[in-house]
């Protein structure tokens, strides 16, 4: 598969800005191409918005505010001042906010039966899932019960946004909910209980700040002097563990150095056994004190027995003594700030007789909301159709990046640099035999008896003639005739980069395009080692006596193989002959260009059918011998990196082809002008892409004789076999 490198823009250099806005335009034009990509994950996103909708519950808005005031008095209470509008920090702003969210203020709401009691508190579950997948029915829907005042009030925080109004020192109260009622009442209860709640606060400080500060000076002072004689009967043991820690340290270092019996080794392990016995006896001892024992009743379960092995007991204790010192510490310091925190504060509590006192007022309640808040219908709406365009987008750039066939005519031209001679649309036989079935009723008159042995991709059919079908081979006629003098140029080969591009179906209608003009047609069957043109015609191959190997064998003339067919004027046709088993050298030998000197003579036109140029060498060896070279490349088949392959070896023998066959494309209304095509005439619209009916040939190994295969059945009335015709005759 070919690289994406036929739409990679280089910037850097600046004479290649025309060739890289030309692929660019081609870029967008694929992407246009694939449009209905596009339009199908734009709708899929808009129904899936509209999906979305229908089971997205509305959620609606309720908003309470509260005006947070400030009374302030100055050093020694000379004047009092209010203010509503207080220059503190917004800090203290955002205190007050989170101060609503306590759970003792929320269970309170939770608790009261006006909020317990509004119906629809509770809102139902949601599943986005429909019923047919699996998902809950009406019943299984229904509202759950109102929880317990706890869990209800985890729910209202859930709901709830407290938020400061931007330059004012207005707090509001939001709550969501998909009960309008709800959200209302939810949000000014939550103001109401806020301001109660505050209120009392507030009197309650106004009569016993100085006595709170005392009582919790003194609480600091007691657990200060708990912690320091809990942590002083630790002294002693946190004694005993320093040594260990230094001779488990030293029997460390001996132990790299000694074996276990060594004297020195033997007595530090001795002294070693007696620190731990020392540490468990202080141990036990400091845990026992009644300093610290409401802690070790707690810790003692997580000590093993003294018996345990691997000295578990001691390791464990040396773990909790060193925690518990820790903690001790931290207590210590702590306990340290709080106390000298409100000896500051007794003392100024002391010089301002009036504390700082904060209130704060209802400033407005909640109104009923009518409109939901969300889900937002167009926001949804544009987001799903955003992202069902960007989806769709995405896949039309990679169908494009992974494309490695031809699609149109346009394309072809620009990709390879050829002309493209003809666009051949696709053949369906059942279109072509429906065609001519009413033909033969509407004219009552029947098939000639010649054509019911042939192929249905022959559109030179006398039922066909006036068809687009037959005037695209015409059109290849034309374009083939303008390619120079035709009383010089007379030989034409058909190939294609690798089988199945229906190479001998175009051969074939050009043949008889050709002889429909009246000019004296040849029509070789060059393909040695899987020929077709017999086929075409409902022939055997040996429907002759000999054919092109026996001719380039030195067997045969051209006067012998040639014969005319039957029922069709000017059209001459030189079939394969027997299975040669060596075409290559038959074909580079010099009789090969003496057979197209002598068929120069007796005919206008030498049509060859030839063999794959990438599946055999048999063509490359053709193509220096002939006059027009034409290569047919099938749209949505061949790939491009096949074209290009040919067209290269083409150049390094010097002999390029004349142009391009793009070949059964599908006729789409989107694509009439780039295929050079005929649009939706009378017998133009013949469904989607499809096989061809003339064979397939495998891969570029596997080309071969066929001469096991079984020829076609006749799609309509056999006949009797005409009498074969010579050239002379």
């Amino acid at each position: 598969m070919p690289s994406f490198d036929d739409y990679q823009d280089d910037f850097d250099d600046s004479h290649d800005f025309a060739a890289s806005r030309e692929k660019t335009k081609r870029l967008v034009l694929d992407l246009v191409g694939r449009w209905y990509w596009i339009v199908l994950f734009l709708i899929l996103g808009l129904l899936g918005s509209a999906y979305y909708l229908s089971k997205a519950p509305r959620l609606y808005k309720a908003s309470s505010a509260v005006l947070i005031k400030t009374a302030t008095g100055t050093v020694m209470g000379r004047t009092d001042q209010t203010e509503d509008i207080d220059l503190r920090s917004l800090e203290a702003m955002n205190t007050a906010a989170a101060e609503m969210f306590r759970p003792e203020l929320l269970e309170k709401i939770a608790a009261r039966s006006e909020i317990r009691d509004i119906p629809g508190l509770m809102p139902k579950p949601v599943s986005y899932l429909p019923t047919w997948m699996g998902g809950p029915d009406e019943e299984e829907l229904k509202a759950p019960a109102v929880p317990p005042v706890p869990q209800l009030a985890g729910l209202i925080s859930n709901w709830m946004e407290v938020g400061v109004r931007k330059g004012t020192r207005l707090l509001d109260i939001t709550v969501t909910h998909p009960t309008p009622e709800v959200a209302k009442a939810i949000a000014d209860a939550v103001a109401l209980g806020y301001i109660a709640e505050l209120e009392g606060d507030v009197s309650t400080s106004r009569t016993g700040a100085i006595e709170v500060l005392v009582n919790q000076s003194e609480e600091a002072r007691e657990k200060l002097q708990s912690a320091q004689g809990a942590i002083a009967g630790y002294a002693r043991a946190l004694e005993v563990k320093g040594l260990l820690d230094e001779m488990e340290a030293t029997v460390n270092q001996l132990e790299r150095r000694y074996r276990p019996a060594h004297p020195k080794m033997q007595a530090a392990l001795a002294e070693l056994d007696h620190l731990k016995e020392r540490f468990i006896k202080e141990f036990e001892i400091a845990r026992s004190a009644s300093t610290d024992q409401a802690y070790w009743q707690r810790a003692s379960s997580e000590l093993p027995p003294i018996d345990a092995p691997d000295d578990a007991y001691m390791r464990v204790a040396r773990q909790l003594l060193l925690a518990r010192i820790g903690v001790l510490k931290s207590e210590i310091d702590s306990q340290n700030q709080v106390f000298n925190a409100m000896l500051t504060r007794k003392e100024e509590s002391t010089v301002n007789k009036e504390a700082e006192e904060a209130s704060a007022a209802i400033h407005s309640l909640a109104n009923l909301p009518g409109i939901p808040a969300s889900p937002k219908v167009p926001t949804v709406y544009g987001m799903g159709g955003v992202c069902g365009l960007g989806l769709g987008l995405g896949l039309a750039l990679l169908l494009v990046r992974i494309d490695n066939k031809f699609h149109t005519v346009a394309q072809v031209e620009a990709e390879t640099g050829m002309t493209v001679l003809a666009s051949i649309s696709q053949l369906k036989e059942g279109i072509l035999d429906g065609i001519v079935s009413k033909q033969e009723k509407k004219t009552n008159r029947n098939s000639p008896d010649h054509e019911d042995d042939w192929d249905s991709t022959i559109v030179f059919r006398e039922h066909l003639m006036e068809t687009n079908f037959a005037e695209m081979y015409r059109v290849l006629r034309a374009s083939i005739s303008l390619l120079g003098d035709e009383k010089t140029r007379k030989v034409t080969v058909f190939t294609s980069s690798i089988p199945g591009e229906g190479k001998t179906t175009t051969s074939v209608n050009y043949a008889l395009a050709a002889a429909g003009q009246g000019k004296n047609v040849l029509l070789i069957d060059a393909d040695l080692r899987k020929p077709a043109v017999h086929k075409e015609f409902g022939l055997k191959r040996d429907h002759n006596s000999c054919g092109v190997t026996e001719i380039l064998a030195g067997q045969a003339t051209l006067q012998d193989a040639a014969f005319k067919l039957s029922g069709v004027p000017n059209l001459h046709i030189l079939l394969s002959g027997v299975r040669a088993p060596n075409p290559g050298e038959l074909l580079s030998g010099p009789r090969l260009e003496r057979l197209l000197e002598e068929a120069r003579k007796f005919f206008d036109v030498i049509v060859l059918d030839s063999a794959p140029l990438l599946a055999v060498p048999d063509t490359r060896i053709i193509a220096a011998q002939v006059d027009n070279l034409c290569l047919v490349v099938r749209a949505e088949y061949t790939p491009k990196g096949a074209v290009r392959r040919v067209l290269e070896v083409l150049k390094e023998q010097h002999t390029p082809p004349a142009g391009l066959v793009f070949n059964g494309f599908l006729e789409k209304r989107r694509l009439i002008g780039s295929n050079y095509s005929y649009g939706y005439y009378r017998y133009g619209k013949y469904g989607s892409a499809g096989s061809y009916g003339y064979g397939a040939y495998g891969g570029y190994g596997a080309y071969g004789s066929d001469d096991d295969e079984p020829r076609k059945k006749n799609r309509r009335r056999k006949r009797a076999s005409r009498p074969r015709e010579t050239i002379e005759s």
